[in-house]
C-alpha cells in the first residue's frame, strides 16, 4: 500500500511540475503579451506553405511558431513606416494554396514585410521583442529575446528521482 501511495504522490508531483512548465492556455503553441497563438494555427500555416516547399525546404512548426511570434511586432512596424503588405500582394505569392488561412496569410505577409524594412525599424521590432511577455509551449522549446530564436529543451529538464524501494 505504501508502493502506492508513493507513486500516486510522485504523478501528481510530476503532473504539477509539467503544467507548471507549459502556456496557460489549452491548445497554446505560444502567447504572446496576452494573445494565443494556436497549435491548430501553427499547423495549418505549416501544412499549406510546405504544399509550396520543395522537398528540403519545408518548413517546421517550431520555424512557423516563431514566425507568428514575431509577426504582429514586424506588421505593426511596417504600416507605420508605410510598408504594409495587401492581401493581393500575398495572394500573388500562394496561388497555389486553396483557401489560405488567416495565419498564412499573415506569415507571408510578414515575410513581405520584412524585406521592406530599415535596419532602424528592424532594431525597433527587436527592441520590443525583448520586452514582450512570450510563453511558449514547451513541446516548441524556449524563446530567446536576444537571438529571436525558438530553442530546444534540452531533454534532461526532468531530473530523475532516487528510486522508490517497495517496503
Amino acid at each position: 500500500m505504501a508502493f502506492v501511495t508513493e507513486f500516486l504522490a510522485l504523478l501528481l508531483g510530476a503532473t504539477l511540475v509539467l503544467s507548471a512548465c507549459g502556456t496557460q492556455q489549452a491548445g497554446a503553441a505560444a502567447i504572446v503579451n496576452g494573445t494565443a497563438i494556436s497549435d491548430k494555427d501553427v499547423q495549418t500555416v505549416t501544412l499549406q506553405l510546405n504544399t509550396l516547399a520543395q522537398p528540403q525546404a519545408k518548413l517546421t512548426s517550431s520555424t512557423v511558431l516563431l514566425s507568428l511570434i514575431v509577426a504582429p511586432y514586424v506588421l505593426a512596424e511596417a504600416k507605420g513606416s508605410g510598408q504594409s503588405v495587401s492581401d493581393a500582394q500575398v495572394l500573388k505569392v500562394i496561388t497555389k494554396v486553396a483557401a489560405p488561412s488567416r495565419s498564412t496569410m499573415d506569415f507571408v505577409r510578414m515575410q513581405l514585410a520584412l524585406g521592406s524594412l530599415s535596419q532602424a525599424s528592424k532594431l525597433a521590432i527587436l527592441t520590443k521583442l525583448g520586452t514582450a511577455k512570450i510563453t511558449v509551449n514547451p513541446r516548441y522549446g524556449t524563446f530567446d529575446a536576444k537571438q529571436i530564436a525558438l530553442r530546444p529543451i534540452s531533454p534532461d529538464w526532468i531530473k530523475a528521482s532516487a528510486p522508490v524501494v517497495a517496503k
